[in-house]
């Protein structure tokens, strides 16, 4: 009876431990995921496209990993998606 009862628990502590693995693992694949770019140009030069992707940054807050979304600069494709016009650039 005791050799049952340890199966079931270490069974259930594997399956626990695999959910809970799997639920932590959920926002990093989310951040691996590339963002699709989105492009802006200014009123001043409305000839100038400049593209963007959306990043994470991982950061430890109060114990706890929390991801920072964050825009990157990428080089222009030939055939950007159709352009945003903005009064500024957001910082890079």
């Amino acid at each position: 009876m005791k050799t049952a009862t340890l199966r079931i628990i270490s069974v259930a502590a594997a399956i626990l431990f695999c959910v809970a693995a799997s639920m932590s693992a959920a926002p990093e694949s989310k951040a691996a995921a590339p963002s699709p770019l989105k492009c802006y140009k200014t009123i001043r030069d409305p000839h100038s496209v400049v593209c963007y992707r959306m990043s994470y940054r991982p950061l430890l807050r109060d114990g706890r990993i929390t991801f920072v979304p964050f825009l990157v600069q990428v080089p222009t494709p030939a055939n950007p998606p159709p352009a945003t016009t903005v009064d500024e650039l957001p910082p890079t």
